[in-house]
């Protein structure tokens, strides 16, 4: 504007085909700003050298600006993946924990640095993936409840706040702290498949007590709510206390499918761990 007289659409009009590489669009403008840096007292020769300048840009410009972004980041997460390992891991699939192609290919990596990837738990778990300091001094990877189809924020939000950062010890204490009525049959069932309560007890009885479990859990807060004495009468010294009905033995195969389908990885094994040693003897050669 204040070398060439350009109106504001016009100078503006100049930075687009700069910024974007249109090399015909920055040839019209060519003459018609050297032209207007003359009238305004410019030598010609300097607004040619200026016009030059803006074209020799126009070719390496954006790409320069990007490579100094991109390297920025670069170096940055490089330096929290070789220091933080663990933690830049978790933070990583927290971001990309709705794509479970992203998921799966972040957990592979973290294995491959020798981090664990632990499933998902009632006593552990957060909304998040979450970074988990065990007691031999390593860290693990939680997988965390937001990564699990068919589990939404707010059964989540409830089981962690009726948590309050203890662990439950078995399937009585769950029920009577948890209010199932806020969890929802879907979200717990899921839950269930994927090994979140396999501290409680086994998957198959699980599932075949999960009618039951809703039903005494819903009545105890039932009567909570009303000032009455709870089924599990704790105030008598009383207990009605639940066990759990043997289910179907679930082929691991199975159980392993609903890791799959749930969370998108196979978590507590894989179809073929079995043939590990087998596949050992007889390969020539790792795909890298």
């Amino acid at each position: 504007v204040e070398l060439g007289g350009y109106s504001g659409p016009e100078s503006d009009n100049l930075r687009k085909a700069i910024s974007k590489k249109k090399e015909k669009e920055i040839a019209r403008h060519r003459q018609k700003f050297i032209d207007g840096a003359v009238k305004n007292d410019i030598e010609r020769n300097v607004a040619t050298n200026i016009f030059d300048d803006w074209e020799e840009f126009a070719r390496y410009g954006f790409n320069k600006s990007h490579a100094a972004a991109y390297g920025t980041i670069s170096v940055q997460t490089a330096y929290l993946k070789a220091n933080y390992p663990t933690e830049y891991m978790t933070a990583l699939m927290s971001v990309f924990y709705g794509v479970t192609a992203k998921v799966s290919h972040y957990a592979a990596n973290a294995r491959e640095m020798g981090i664990e990837i632990l499933p998902p738990s009632v006593n552990k778990s957060e909304w998040d993936f979450a970074a988990e300091y065990l007691e031999d001094g390593k860290t693990a990877i939680r997988f965390g409840f937001g990564a699990i189809k068919n589990v939404g924020q707010g059964p989540v939000d409830a089981l962690i706040a009726a948590r309050e950062d203890r662990d439950f010890k078995d399937i009585n204490q769950f029920i009577r702290n948890v209010d199932l009525r806020a969890i929802g049959k879907r979200a717990l069932e899921a839950m269930v498949k994927v090994g979140a309560l396999d501290m409680l007890g086994d998957r198959s009885s699980l599932l075949t007590s999960l009618e039951r479990l809703i039903a005494v859990s819903t009545s105890h807060f039932k009567a909570k709510e009303s000032g009455q004495i709870s089924l599990f009468g704790e105030a008598t010294g009383t207990s009605d206390k639940i066990t759990l009905s043997p289910g179907a033995e679930i082929d691991q195969r199975i159980q392993l499918g609903w890791e799959r389908e749930l969370i998108g990885i196979y978590v507590s094994d894989h179809p073929l761990s079995g043939y590990q040693k087998v596949f050992e003897k007889i390969r020539s050669h790792t795909a890298s």
